[in-house]
Parts: C-alpha cells; structure tokens; sequence
C-alpha cells in the first residue's frame, strides 16, 4: 500500500530541506527525498567547505602580516591536513544537526533516489511507491565542463575533487575567472600555490560592477596569481612535469603549467533522474520554467532553486523553499526574488545588490552613482584592511536607490542593509538619516548614501551623473 504525503520533496539541498521544515512548520506532511548527502551542493561541496577553508586563510594572511609589521617572531606553518581537516569537521557537524533538525520536525527521510511516475506518484530507487498531492523538484545543479580536449586527464578538477585534495599543489591553472574561480585562487595561493586564471570573457567576474571587478582584478598581481582574460583553451594536455593548457589570446598562442587544473566555469540545472523530462515539464534554455507562485506547468509539480536557472545561490534556493511551502499549505504568496544580494568570500570581500552601473545605463533611466572609499574609513584602517569602497547608485528620476556594490573587509557582513534598502525603494535621505554605529564598516555605507546628498563628511565628495 502506498504512502500518502502532502507535500514530496525531491533533493535536500538549501532549497528542499527548507521546504521541508516549512512545510513542518504549517502542519503538511512531508517527504524528503536526498541520494547523497542532506544539505545538497551548497553545505557539502560548495558554501560551507569553501568558507571554512578561507576563514582559515584570512587568520593565515593576518599571522603573515603579523610576522612582516614584527608582531609575531616568526612566519606561520600551514598544516594542510588540519585545515582540511577542519574543513570535513564544520561539514560534518552541520550535516548532523541538519538530519536531526529534520527527523526532530517530523519530515520523513529517505536516503536514495526518487522518480516522479505521474503527478502526485513517486516511485524510489527501491521500488517504493509514494503518493503526494504536492511535488516540489530541488535537485540542484551540477558543475559545467564545458567541452575541452584532455578535460578527463588525470589532474583535471572539478570544485567537488579540489575540495578533497591531501596537499597543496605547487602551480594551479583555474579556467573560469568567476565567483567559484576566484574564491578557489583566494584560497590556493593564500596556501602558496601559484595561480594562472584563465576567463574567456574580456574581464573576470562578470556579473559584478565593472568598477569593482576592475579594482578587485588590480590586486591579484601582488598574492601570485596570474590573470588572462579573452582567451581560448585550446585543450588540456600531459606534460613532463604535470599538465599544459595551450591556449589563444589574441593572435598570439600562450601555453599554462600546471601541477594541477581546476574547471570553474559555472553550473547547470540537474534536471536527468527526476522524471521531470518525461512528464513534460515545460523548461526554458534547460531549465525549469514556473509561475510567480513557483508551480510548473504540471499542476500540483513545483521547483525552487538551481533547477529554476536564475540566480543559482543557496539563500535564493532557501527563499524559493519556503515561499513553495506556503503556497502549497494555501497562502498564495508570489515569489519575488529580483533583488538578491550576491558575495563573494575573497580577500577583500566582494557584495552587491540591485543595479551594476553598466546595466542601469543599458536600462536608459537617469541615475547618479557615490563612492566613499574605505582608505577614509576609521574601521577599515583599524582592522589593516583599507582597500576597497562602498558604491551606491540611485535613481535620480525616483530618488530610489537601485544598486550596491561593496568591496572590502566582511562587506557580505553588510549587503543585507542595502538589499533592504533596495527591495523597499528607499532614498538616500533614508539611509544617511539612519544613525550608524560607531566605529564600524556600515558607517561607510552612510557616508556613501551622503555623497548623493550634500556630500560625504569624511571623505572628498566622488560623485558621477548619468542622465539617460
């Protein structure tokens, strides 16, 4: 005999385990369905692995400049295999609470996989037949190896298999200079690894502010990595001493070294396995397509997450699972997802929310934008990490703010205030109204909100105009 649920979820992930604990939460019974780990890409293979490895590098690269300024005697030692050590610890320990969490809430789990027969049946790797009125897909996405001659070699990495290593490799070639790219090269030649990045897009970091991304790409020189953008990977290839990447910049033909080579160039929707492709799902450029309320175009099938193709991040996949949630209990709550803020965990930090500049003149509205440098901020000296700025963009036509972006110390710390302050189509006047403490990095943000009032009060004013 069949079980009967009313809410199935498929894959535990930030979106589904969520979903799950929502759907809890409301009084639904639920099912959660995961084949490998509960916490999905994000808390085994991605978020969570890679911010325990560069909280350890940023206490590393302060005992460095400890050891340089005299304040330690000596230059630190890396014990490799204690700061991966600790890495599959953080990991495991959250993996646990995460089960508990789940089985204490009442959500029945399943450890395998799960296909969908027709809407409202299931059948698991085991033959187990499940009915639920609801089905909700979060299977994720999967690393994207775009197709390159020598990509299977021995050597060649995706993100998942880095995370394993046992030492640190001597030189690394990382293709693909985006956020996955760059927080690995931030980890990497922190540990002494030489680093060579390879981006076929004219600069790296794309879906960042040009502005940021230029002053970001500015810095790399001085921690050893070496950045090439607008090539062409010809191919991967055995070498004497480890691996090669031929490639074309231009006219001329360039070749990297490499111990090993990681390929970061991004991650698609995980739609194979579900039966989704086989219930006809409606998909848009492969991925899922859905409603403002998160329902596909089989009635009573819902996704959230990486299968939906658009901002593939943890908290959106989280935001997706509860809104999913209550919209099944009844609540017809619609998504609104356009402004997410996004991080990325470098040395310096890089957030951002809203608008880029290149895209609020693509948009043709007027528009000023304000820079308040972190030099002229007191934290930020304090804490020996000056480089970067706080830049807003407002909307002159509305007085609204529409972008944010930040570079420095912790600003990921930060960007929450300024999504906010976007999302609710707030002013400047808002936020410079707004009491900061003191002394801190949010004050940077009101002194950022001031140059587009009368002027920031530490700092010379930095203002451009954009009229549309």
């Amino acid at each position: 005999m069949a079980e009967n649920y009313d809410m199935a979820v498929l894959g535990g992930g930030p979106g589904g385990y969520v979903a799950a604990l929502r759907g809890r939460q409301l009084g639904l019974s639920v099912l959660l369905v995961e084949k490998e780990q509960l916490g999905g890409t994000c808390l085994n293979r991605g978020c969570i692995p890679t911010k325990a490895l560069l909280s350890d590098v940023e206490g590393l690269q302060w005992a460095i400049r400890g050891a340089r300024e005299g304040l330690l005697d000596r230059k630190p030692v890396i014990n490799f295999n204690v700061i991966m050590k600790r890495k599959a610890d953080v990991v495991s320990k959250l993996v646990s609470n995460l089960e508990k969490l789940l089985t204490s809430s009442g959500v029945t789990l399943i450890n395998g996989s799960a296909k969908i027969l027709e809407p409202g049946i299931l059948i698991t790797d085991t033959g187990r037949i499940v009915r639920s009125a609801n089905i909700v897909i979060a299977t994720g996405s999967r690393s994207w190896i775009p197709h390159i001659i020598g990509a299977d070699l021995p050597g060649v990495l995706t993100t998942r298999q880095i995370l394993e290593l046992e030492k640190v490799p001597g030189k690394l070639v990382i293709i693909g200079g985006g956020v996955i790219g760059q927080e690995f090269a931030a980890i990497f030649s922190s540990l002494g690894s030489q680093v060579t990045i390879l981006e076929a897009l004219d600069r790296i970091l794309n879906e960042v502010d040009q502005e940021i991304a230029r002053r970001y790409s500015s810095l790399l020189s001085s921690r050893g990595i070496t950045t090439e953008v607008g090539v062409q990977v010809k191919g991967i290839e055995r070498s004497q001493t480890g691996l090669k990447v031929p490639y074309e910049k231009g006219s001329k033909e360039k070749v990297a070294t490499a111990d090993l080579i990681l390929i970061a160039t991004g991650r698609r929707p995980n739609l194979e396995g579900s039966g989704i492709l086989e219930l006809g799902v409606r998909l848009n450029n492969g991925a899922i397509e859905v409603d403002q309320f998160l329902q596909t175009s089989v009635n009573g099938v819902y996704a959230v997450g990486d299968v939906l193709g658009r901002k593939m991040l943890a908290h959106v996949a989280s935001y997706h699972g509860e809104i999913v949630a209550e919209n099944i209990y009844g609540h017809n709550r619609p998504c609104e997802d356009e402004v997410v803020p996004g991080c990325i965990f470098t040395t310096p930090q890089i957030a951002w929310a809203g608008l880029t500049e290149e895209q609020a003149k693509e948009s043709g509205r007027p528009f000023r934008t304000s820079s308040f440098s972190l030099s002229s901020s007191g934290k930020a000296q304090a804490v020996g990490e000056p480089r970067g700025l706080i830049k807003l963009i407002e909307d002159t036509g509305t007085g609204r703010l529409i972008g944010a972006h930040f570079m420095g110390p912790h600003v990921s710390e930060l960007i929450g205030e300024a999504a906010l302050a976007i999302r609710k189509g707030l002013s400047a006047s808002d936020i410079a109204d707004t009491i900061h403490p003191h002394p801190t990095l949010s004050e940077a943000m009101r002194e950022a909100a001031l140059g587009l009032l009368d002027g920031p009060i530490h700092a010379a004013s930095r203002r451009k105009i954009f009229t549309g």
